[in-house]
C-alpha cells in the first residue's frame, strides 16, 4: 500500500515516489499543494484509492481501508505530508494528464 512520511510543520510541497504509467518506470516528483486542483476517493475491489489531480499529473495512492484513507486526507489537508512512497509495487501511480501526453 502507500506509505506517508509526515512533518509536524506544514509545508508547501511533498515528494512523491510512484510508478509512471506512461513510461512504465518508477519516478520521483515534487508536487506543490497549490497546484492541486482536485482530490477524490475512488473505491476499488480490495483497497481504496485517493486521486490527486494537478494540471500536469494524476496521482493515485492505494490504501487498505477507509481509516487509512481518512487519516491520509487529514494529513494532506493539513499539509503535513512530506513524502509519499509505496510499500507494494504500483501502490502509488502517476499519470501525465492528456495535455501533457499530447505535448510529449
Amino acid at each position: 500500500m502507500t506509505r506517508l512520511t509526515i512533518a509536524e510543520d506544514p509545508g508547501e510541497e511533498f515528494a512523491l515516489r510512484a510508478h509512471n504509467s506512461l513510461t512504465d518506470t518508477d519516478d520521483d516528483e515534487v508536487i506543490f499543494y497549490s497546484d492541486i486542483t482536485k482530490v477524490q476517493v475512488v473505491p476499488a475491489r480490495e483497497s481504496f484509492t485517493i486521486q490527486i489531480l494537478t494540471p500536469d499529473l494524476v496521482v493515485e495512492m492505494d490504501f487498505a481501508d477507509a481509516d487509512g484513507v481518512r487519516n491520509a486526507l487529514e494529513l494532506f489537508e493539513a499539509k503535513k505530508v512530506l513524502e509519499v512512497d509505496f510499500q507494494m509495487p504500483n501502490a502509488v501511480r502517476l499519470m501525465p494528464t492528456s495535455s501533457q501526453i499530447a505535448g510529449v
